[in-house]
C-alpha cells in the first residue's frame, strides 16, 4: 500500500522535534556508512529543468524529483521505496519536506559550529526558505533579536512585522546587507541570487556564516572574501557542494579555498579554530541531499501512521516477477 502525504499533511506533521531528529539521523547514517547517495541528474530544458536525486538510508531507498519552470516556480515529489521488496511505501508532495529539511540541516550545522546557538541573528532573505529557517531556529536557539535584510523594503518590513508578531521576537530590518551581518555573531543567508549578496569584510571577527543559497553553478550568494576568511566550510555533502555551488566552485578555482577546508557534516569532529592565515570565520554551505530528504520523509511517514493522516492509494506499482519465479 502506498501512502500519499500532501503539503498540508507535512506542515502538520513536521514539528521541530521531528525535523531535527531527522537531520541528526541523516548525519549519523552517513557517519556510520548506512546511507548511499548518487549524483543528482539535471535535464536542462528550454523553460527550466528536471532534476532527480536518488539515495538510500537504512532500509529504504528513493528519490526526490524536482521541476523548475522559468517564470512559474518549482514542484517537488519524494518517492520512498522499501529496499527489501521494492514496494512504493509513500509519495510525498515535497515542497514542505524541502523547506523543513533545509532548515533542520542548517540548524544541525549551527549546533556543530556554534553549540550555544545565538541570541542575535542576522537573516539575509525574506522568502519561503528564510521564513522556514527563522521559525525553526526560534525553537532551537535562545533567539531574542533578528536583523533581517532583503532588497525589497516592502517585503522585509512585512516579514519583520509578521515574524515579530507570530514568534514573539524582536525582528527588525536593516537598510543593507552589511548593516545586518555586522550586527550579529551568526548570519543565515537564504537567497536565490546570481551574484554575491554580501561583502565578506562586513562580518565581525569570529562570526558563523550559514549559507543555503547558490545551489547551482549559475547562482552565487557568498563572495570570495567571505570564503577567504573562512577557516573551514562545513557542508552537507562535499562532492555535491563542490559540483553544484557556484560560491564554492569559484572559491576553489581562485584559491580562496582548498579541498582540505571543506568538511562534511558526517566527518565533523569538533575542529578547533586556530585563526591560521587570518581566517577568522567558519561557514556552512548546503545544496541539499536526498539522504536528508529521505530521513525526514521517514519521520513524517511514521508520524502520519500514528496520527492517521494521509491518503492510502493502494498498490501503485505492480510487481513483475523474475521469469525463474514463475514456475
Amino acid at each position: 500500500m502506498t501512502l500519499f502525504l500532501d503539503s498540508a499533511d507535512i506542515s502538520a506533521l513536521a514539528s521541530p522535534e521531528v525535523t531535527m531528529a531527522a537531520a541528526r539521523a541523516a548525519v549519523a547514517a552517513e557517519r556510520d556508512g548506512k546511507a548511499m547517495l548518487a549524483p543528482r541528474q539535471d535535464l536542462d530544458l528550454p523553460r527550466g529543468f528536471l532534476r532527480t536525486m536518488p539515495a538510500a538510508i537504512g532500509d529504504v531507498m528513493g528519490l526526490k524529483v524536482m521541476t523548475l519552470t522559468k517564470g512559474l516556480g518549482t514542484r517537488y515529489l519524494v518517492l520512498v521505496y522499501l529496499q527489501e521488496t521494492g514496494e512504493l511505501l509513500a509519495a510525498l508532495d515535497a515542497s514542505e519536506i524541502t523547506r523543513w529539511r533545509t532548515a533542520a540541516t542548517t540548524a544541525v550545522a549551527g549546533e556543530m559550529l556554534a553549540p550555544d546557538g545565538t541570541r542575535v541573528l542576522a537573516l539575509v532573505g525574506s522568502g519561503f526558505e528564510a521564513e522556514g529557517h527563522l521559525r525553526l531556529l526560534a525553537e532551537v536557539w535562545p533567539l531574542e533579536q533578528v536583523v533581517v535584510y532583503s532588497p525589497s523594503r516592502e517585503r522585509r518590513d512585512a516579514f519583520a512585522a509578521r515574524m515579530s508578531d507570530q514568534l514573539t521576537l524582536d525582528v527588525r530590518t536593516a537598510e543593507s546587507v552589511s548593516e545586518a551581518v555586522s550586527s550579529a555573531p551568526l548570519t543565515v543567508l537564504a537567497t536565490k541570487s546570481t551574484e554575491p549578496v554580501v561583502d565578506g569584510s562586513a562580518f565581525p571577527a569570529g562570526a558563523v556564516v550559514l549559507s543555503i543559497g547558490s545551489t547551482r553553478p549559475d547562482l552565487r550568494e557568498l563572495d570570495r572574501a567571505t570564503l577567504a576568511r573562512s577557516e573551514l566550510v562545513l557542508v552537507d555533502d562535499a562532492h555535491e557542494v563542490c559540483r553544484e555551488s557556484g560560491d564554492i566552485i569559484e572559491a576553489l578555482e581562485q584559491g580562496a579555498l582548498t579541498q582540505e577546508m571543506i568538511v562534511p557534516m558526517a566527518r565533523m569532529d569538533g575542529q578547533a579554530r586556530t585563526g591560521n592565515g587570518g581566517r577568522d570565520l567558519v561557514s556552512f554551505k548546503s545544496v541539499g541531499t536526498a539522504v536528508h530528504d529521505l530521513a525526514l520523509a521517514l519521520r513524517v511517514i511514521e508520524a502520519a501512521r500514528e496520527s492517521g493522516r494521509g491518503r492510502e492509494l493502494g498498490e501503485l506499482t505492480a510487481l513483475k516477477p523474475f521469469a525463474a519465479n514463475r514456475g
